[in-house]
């Protein structure tokens, strides 16, 4: 509710539950009713965020990525949750990356609207050029099932390894026009060919 800056009425008519569930919930210091596990599953699809571990019924090992993720993984008995790798990505060019392997890859709930996005995945946020909006290490959810556009924020990965988060400004026929300041304006220009990846971000989670 802070993050969306909503009432409790805002999160019962998002969940399509009665106002009075939640605010009964919110207003009594020691409410002891228990809500079922349904209650639970709208309110968190009402607000669009992953049900928390420990209110889920039916935790169950999920080796979806590979090797043992048993904290994460879990199924509620009526709607599966999709994990999803974080990709791990830096603002140094490949020659400069840290040559240590992680033995195992974070993995995280993906968000509601990405759950069925087969092209969805998330990264942290290696550059610091947006700081005061998107701080360095900031978890991001991306996805690369459409084309980016004006106004898009987007994660851009060079030819030569260098991952770099940015607000496009604009496509022309010489390449993308992108932002690392706010308010904006046009101080990048990338030209198609040095582009090895790109997708858009559509979600940020501040910790």
């Amino acid at each position: 509710m802070r993050k969306k800056d909503w009432s409790g009425t805002d999160l019962a008519r998002n969940a399509g539950i009665s106002p009075s569930t939640i605010l009964r919930a919110l207003n009594q210091p020691n409410y002891e009713y228990v809500f079922s596990q349904r209650t639970l599953e709208k309110i968190a699809r009402g607000a669009g965020e992953p049900l928390p571990v420990h209110l889920r019924d039916h935790a169950t090992d999920v080796d979806q990525i590979g090797g043992d993720y048993s904290k994460w993984g879990w199924q509620s008995s009526s709607h599966p949750y999709r994990l999803i790798e974080v990709r791990n990505v830096s603002a140094l060019p490949v020659s400069s990356h840290s040559r240590v392997k992680v033995s195992k890859a974070e993995v995280v709930p993906a968000p509601f609207k990405l759950e069925g996005d087969q092209t969805a995945f998330a990264f942290r946020n290696p550059d610091e050029a947006l700081g005061l909006w998107f701080r360095p290490r900031a978890l991001m959810f991306a996805t690369k099932a459409r084309d980016p556009s004006g106004g898009d924020l987007v994660m851009l990965t060079g030819k030569d390894g260098r991952t770099r988060v940015r607000l496009l400004m604009g496509i022309s026929e010489d390449g993308l026009s992108l932002s690392r300041s706010m308010p904006a304006k046009e101080d990048e220009k990338v030209a198609f060919d040095d582009i090895g990846d790109i997708a858009v971000i559509v979600e940020v989670v501040i910790d």
